[in-house]
């Protein structure tokens, strides 16, 4: 019979002389190091370190780094969760998104282990119950288009925090700056995006409220039609 999962087993008991760890404290500090330096810092041997304990140590306590990511990756989750969701599936929706974009501030490595580490954990339950809590108001809405509503604004969320922490495309005025996209703007092709940069003021940066509003928008107005 396989072992419950990480988050379900109850905490080991300290042995021998050395100081007695916990989970908690083991997760705290992994997450530390991962805000500060990314995922790839974070092993068994550096956490350690950084709780003066032997790595082996560590391996009374998880059995392997995957089920010590498991666990940093539902802590962080809970952070997702709303502590008093309006009643309104709008300013729900609103404040979870919200939420969420924080999460993905304070703790960047999340996003890259959205894919790689597809989880299924309380605190992630937790979430997307929350979510679905925040449409059941909406009774005679198909279920399949509350579904392209959560999962829309859950792709706007993590899509716009992607670019707002650099990844692709991020910071649009920049972007044009480079050497080689003056050499393309500069060769008459692109004649729109030349004129957008050259007349009136600077690109602005998008607003995370404003494209989440535009979305919600969207929906409303279908929802009246």
């Amino acid at each position: 019979m396989s072992k419950p999962p990480i988050w379900a087993r109850p905490e080991p008991r300290g042995r021998g002389r050395r100081r007695a760890l916990s989970r908690a404290e083991i997760v705290r500090v992994a997450i530390e190091v991962a805000d500060r330096e990314g995922l790839d810092a974070v092993s068994m041997r550096r956490i350690a370190r950084e709780l003066r304990a032997g790595a082996m140590s560590l391996y009374h306590y998880f059995d392997s780094r995957d089920e010590l990511l498991e666990l940093m990756a539902d802590t962080v989750a809970e952070e997702m969760l709303v502590p008093s969701l309006p009643p309104h599936w709008r300013q729900a929706l609103e404040a979870i998104a919200h939420h969420s974009r924080e999460m993905f501030r304070r703790h960047p490595w999340v996003l890259a282990t959205l894919h790689e580490r597809p989880l299924v954990t309380p605190n992630l339950l937790r979430h997307i119950e929350q979510s679905a809590r925040a449409v059941s108001e909406l009774e005679g809405v198909d279920r399949d288009v509350l579904r392209a509503l959560l999962t829309a604004v859950d792709d706007y969320t993590i899509g716009f925090t992607i670019r707002e922490l650099g990844g692709p495309g991020r910071g649009s005025r920049k972007l044009f700056e480079s050497p080689a996209a003056r050499y393309l703007i500069d060769s008459g092709e692109f004649e729109l995006i030349a004129r957008f940069l050259l007349e009136g003021s600077p690109l602005p940066e998008p607003r995370f409220e404003t494209g989440l509003t535009w979305l919600l928008d969207g929906f409303a107005a279908q929802l009246k039609s």
